[in-house]
């Protein structure tokens, strides 16, 4: 949509859509029911959902992991640090670790 409408349009992801429209498009993306006519005449409404789409609800390294992490990070030997860091990506869970790929 953005390819066909959009990249002619000045401050495309710089000029925020309206609150109401990006809320709606939001509920209908999340419903997987998308009027593409009604959101074609404002490309900004599409662009401004991109960054919420990609907002992730934990950082990739997980909560979980963080002293892990840490740990690894704080070993002197550069050898050893990289393994632990290899041995820490292990436990990472699979979609986090493909974003790696």
């Amino acid at each position: 949509m953005l390819l066909d409408c959009g990249l002619q349009e000045e401050g495309l992801f710089r000029v925020a859509p309206s609150a109401s429209k990006l809320k709606k498009l939001k509920a209908s993306l999340d419903c997987g029911v998308l009027d593409f006519q009604e959101y074609s005449a404002d490309p900004h409404a599409i662009a401004g959902e991109i960054p919420l789409r990609l907002e992730l609800p934990e950082p990739l390294l997980t909560f979980d992991l963080y002293e892990d992490w840490i740990q690894a990070s704080n070993i002197a030997d550069q050898d050893k640090r990289l393994q632990a860091l290899l041995s820490t990506c292990e436990k990472l869970p699979t979609a986090n670790s493909n974003n790696f790929k």
